[in-house]
């Protein structure tokens, strides 16, 4: 199967002139009995000064080392002899040519770890070439020119006979920023495709879910329409890919990366298709923020506008998801109570915003805090809007400003200048307070309007009394049992099975746990206890209005509509 990509320039794409610089890769999965081979070639034209630097796979999405899947290196000329000098840098090449001469650039991809991807091992992002299918992001497998220049972008793919292909790179345009961030899976995956508007949306999944591939394709149309649909764009082509992981019995692992005009899963077999959808959401929103808004701070003070980036799109994930009726206003509820929750716990909750800078990328705490802080102040941002404007204007005329007319600077560091331009609400002081300095933020009572006031509760900490382990058929063992907590009195023993829980749930202390327990002789129990020590705990929490909060304006307040009432 020989696929054959253009570039912006289509056609002429191929007939390079002195005035274009033009890439034109090759990217060949072969089979044999028990083996795949997957072999890049890259033909570009060399620097006037006879000396071309490569850039090979590095470190990127918290894998390391990339380039020792690069195998097999070797480059040729039509116009003379090239070398290749190794570079004190393992993850960068310099050729040595004649000037302007035509290399073509040819090596293969040899993962260093074969086999299923594992959730434990947290490595998934690397490339996968197995017997029988391959999954390739193009980060981690094309080298490209150590250049500053503007590149027109070929790509030719070509899978073994009977193999089902599917990449991004079909899509559209390419550049260098399309070739890297790229998806490219061929074998045993199963493809759903719907047009919409002509518009290709694409799922490739392998191996077998929770959900059907019909379900998972059904999500993915009603997120895009969902995001599409917030920020009035037209309907564009995007493919997501589902690879699974294999995990110990009863334990569920998500995650994936955005890929632009395309997302990467890797979920266990365990994991609902609602899950995947709140990833995809987010996700999705990424499409337009940061890079169609202004783009992020760029280098290595990037996590320093994650506030932005990762926290104003938990934000407007929520928004167009309500809006379009995807997530019922409850579960948006719970969607802010848990972060509220997950905001007041947290131990870095008052570090600056430099500090994100340092401790992201080493710390959890510091990887979660722009996310919670971010989505908290998206939500004071709005509020403010709301209330200084009797209601006329909200984030999403600012959203819709920045989307017609994105700034020329990072939209993290203009973000408090353009809401002032767009709303003449000067939000500068609660930007240094929150964002900059990182004082907690304290939402007004009114924040969510009909949903309910945003109120200081206490309640008991919850206690869970014992631990235990899946068995090899996924039921949870009992191994440990604390003899001053709450679960000994009640009976609970090591070696007991729990079969159910009848009454209460997880993290919940203010009422009973019963759960159906199993012991070691076979005999059936109901036990019950309350499952805290005695300590309480204090935090925010959005106190839901009863009655349907579909009709009382929350839901509208949550999808940023005007709040009419039905009832």
């Amino acid at each position: 199967m020989l696929t054959k990509l253009l570039g912006a320039a289509g056609a002429l794409a191929l007939q390079a002139t002195a005035d274009t610089d033009q890439l034109d890769y090759t990217l060949e999965m072969s089979s044999e009995v028990g083996m795949t081979y997957v072999t890049i070639a890259l033909t570009l034209t060399g620097e006037a000064d006879g000396e071309t630097g490569i850039i090979l796979p590095g470190n990127w999405g918290g894998q390391d080392a990339l380039w020792g899947a690069v195998e097999d290196i070797s480059v040729t000329s039509e116009d003379g002899t090239v070398a290749v000098l190794i570079t004190d840098d393992p993850s960068r090449l310099t050729l040595t040519h004649e000037p302007g001469a035509a290399l073509t650039l040819s090596y293969s991809i040899t993962p260093e770890r074969t086999g299923e991807p594992q959730a434990s091992a947290g490595d998934y992002y690397r490339p996968y070439v197995e017997p029988d299918w391959v999954h390739l992001i193009g980060h981690t497998v094309f080298a490209v020119p150590d250049s500053d220049a503007e590149f027109e972008v070929s790509m030719a793919l070509d899978a073994p006979p009977g193999w089902t292909l599917a990449s991004d790179l079909e899509q559209g345009e390419l550049d260098v920023e399309a070739l890297l961030t790229s998806i490219t899976v061929a074998g045993d995956f199963r493809i759903q495709e719907q047009r919409v508007d002509g518009a290709p949306q694409r799922v490739a999944i392998r191996g077998d879910h929770a959900f059907t591939d019909a379900d998972m394709a059904q999500s993915v149309q009603q997120v895009l329409a969902a995001n599409e649909a917030y920020w009035g764009a037209e309907p564009e082509p995007f493919l997501v890919t589902v690879l699974p992981l294999e995990a110990e019995p009863g334990h569920m692992s998500v995650g994936g990366t955005n890929l632009g005009d395309a997302f990467a899963f890797f979920t266990t077999n365990n994991a609902e298709a609602g899950i995947l959808l709140r990833i995809l959401t987010h996700e999705h929103v990424h499409t337009w923020i940061p890079g169609r808004v202004g783009g992020p701070i760029s280098g290595e003070n990037e996590p320093a506008g994650y506030w932005f980036s990762e926290g104003f799109t938990d934000f407007l994930t929520q928004r167009a998801a309500v809006r379009a009726g995807l997530w019922p206003a409850e579960a948006a509820i719970t969607a802010w109570n848990e972060a509220l929750l997950e905001d007041f716990n947290s131990p870095v909750r008052d570090a600056p915003n430099d500090a994100i800078i340092a401790g992201f990328w080493t710390d959890p705490d510091f990887q979660r805090l722009p996310y919670h802080r971010g989505m908290i102040f998206a939500a004071l941002v709005d509020h403010t809007i709301r209330a200084e404007t009797g209601g006329r204007l909200d984030l999403d005329d600012v959203f819709a400003a920045m989307r017609d007319e994105p700034p020329v600077e990072p939209a993290p560091l203009v973000f408090a200048e353009i809401v002032l331009d767009i709303t003449n609400v000067d939000i500068t002081d609660l930007y240094e307070r929150h964002i900059i300095n990182g004082e907690p933020i304290s939402l007004p009572a009114e924040t969510f309007g009909d949903c309910g006031p945003v109120e200081t509760i206490s309640e008991p900490v919850f206690v869970y009394g014992m631990s235990g382990q899946r068995d090899e058929a996924g039921r949870f063992e009992i191994t440990a049992v604390d003899p001053d907590g709450p679960a000994a009195p009640a009976g609970f023993q090591p070696g007991m099975i729990i079969l159910e829980r009848l009454e209460g749930s997880v993290g919940d202390a203010r009422v009973d746990s019963v759960l159906r327990v199993q012991t070691p002789e076979g005999e059936t129990l109901d036990l019950r206890y309350r499952p805290t020590n005695g300590e309480m705990q204090t935090y925010p929490r959005i106190a839901i209005a009863s009655g349907d909060l579909a009709s009382n304006g929350c839901a509208a307040r949550l999808a940023g509509l005007p709040e009419t009432r039905t009832d």
